[in-house]
């Protein structure tokens, strides 16, 4: 039997990076497979095979069979989006496929991440986890809290914060209201400080973070990104809490027998260098962070990820990319009123002022609830300083008009 080439690449609502993940595929002489909940998938074509499963309401015996009676044999699975990371982990599990070890799937928890994070005196921030409408709030004993869903909340979903057990309560019903009451939530201390984040492969050796930004300006009544994303972090004490996570998250990681992928850590870090994780998230971060990882590491996140799932190509190089010195913004517009955006400063004018090095902006954009980040436009700027960053910020910020319907 001649060896399969097959690799499934996972999407919902057409979403997942099928056309970029397949061309990949393509130029390794690999056989890209759809696996969609859509039988008319818009991206179908792209793909040699389409297997159509039910990602909500089928079971993982639907996949297998799809496979089967396809003739599909998966030799690896690529996967860009955070629902399906489940499925993911599951599939590359039955398949014996780089990715599947069991205890990855702590990663999709909140809550379990904190209890191994605890378990391996990595952390002592109390926190405390259950179904929204039932959560044990007499288990909360120190104020003020984050509280958020435990799985799945891309997008700072249902981020609220909680001072007291009465104001947790009515977060707690809000959440419930708006999404199960069985939704497992997360109620941990919340740590004044500055927030900041970490991408990079996790490899055999350990999580290497390659590309960390420290996050200016960050809302935190809302608890979005905000303000101008830096990187290097300026800060000396956020260089530090990088470190320090960094460090912990392998500790996890290798504690947990784990290792391939691509994650994006959360964490804040107080005036005095104490160093907390906010998340964990198995996968690159959304938004320019790609475009700004390959402009100082050289190195493309989903094709790491793609050279990591058919079993660690890319190890080597991944393990000694550096970063260059380039100082790096990056400057989210967030659109705050439900509605569609009608009009807007076009992202070629953006790109053509000085110091704009990359950007985006979705067309069509609608706006239909304020329970998450909103990001419409992103503006990716460079100078020789932060003061010069400031500067380039500023002219951006004047310069970005938009109006809604």
């Amino acid at each position: 039997m001649a060896e399969s080439r097959d690799v499934l690449v996972f999407s919902k609502r057409f979403v997942g990076g099928v056309r970029i993940l397949a061309e990949m595929l393509r130029e390794l002489d690999l056989r890209p497979v759809l696996v969609s909940a859509e039988p008319e998938d818009i991206n179908r074509d792209a793909c040699d095979v389409h297997l159509v499963v039910d990602w909500d309401g089928g079971e993982f015996g639907d996949l297998v069979a799809a496979a089967e009676a396809a003739d599909v044999r998966p030799t690896a699975v690529v996967n860009l989006v955070e629902p399906l990371i489940g499925w993911q982990i599951r599939t590359a599990h039955h398949y014996g496929l780089p990715g599947g070890e069991a205890n990855r799937e702590v990663l999709l928890s909140k809550v379990r991440v904190r209890e191994e994070m605890a378990r391996f005196k990595l952390s002592s921030m109390p926190f405390a986890g259950g179904p929204a409408a039932a959560f044990p709030i007499e288990t909360v004993t120190e104020y003020p809290v984050i509280v958020k869903p435990a799985r799945d909340s891309g997008g700072s979903r249902l981020v609220y914060r909680a001072d007291d057990p009465e104001q947790l309560a009515e977060r707690l019903r809000e959440i419930a209201g708006k999404t199960t009451p069985e939704l497992e939530v997360v109620a941990e201390r919340y740590l004044e400080g500055t927030e900041f984040s970490i991408d990079g492969p996790l490899l055999a050796t350990g999580f290497r973070g390659m590309f960390s930004v420290e996050k200016t300006g960050h809302d935190e009544d809302r608890h979005h990104d905000a303000g101008l994303l830096i990187s290097p972090p300026p800060s000396a004490h956020v260089r530090r809490g990088v470190e320090e996570l960094t460090a912990d998250i392998s500790a996890l990681c290798d504690g947990l027998g784990i290792s391939g992928g691509w994650l994006h850590v959360e964490g804040r870090v107080t005036a005095e260098g104490r160093a907390e994780l906010v998340e964990i998230n198995p996968r690159p971060g959304g938004g320019l962070y790609r475009s700004a990882t390959l402009r100082t590491c050289g190195v493309d996140s989903v094709r790491a990820i793609v050279q990591m799932s058919l079993g660690g190509a890319a190890a080597a190089e991944l393990a000694v990319a550096t970063r260059n010195e380039e100082l790096l913004g990056q400057m989210p517009f967030e659109i705050k009123e439900l509605g569609r955006v009608a009009s807007a400063t076009s992202l070629d004018e953006i790109k053509n002022m000085p110091g704009v090095v990359d950007g985006y902006q979705f067309d069509s954009y609608e706006v239909l609830t304020l329970d998450q980040e909103n990001f419409f436009t992103e503006a990716l700027i460079t100078a020789e300083t932060v003061e010069g960053l400031a500067e380039v910020a500023d002219r951006v910020r004047a310069a970005f008009h938009y109006k809604m319907a």
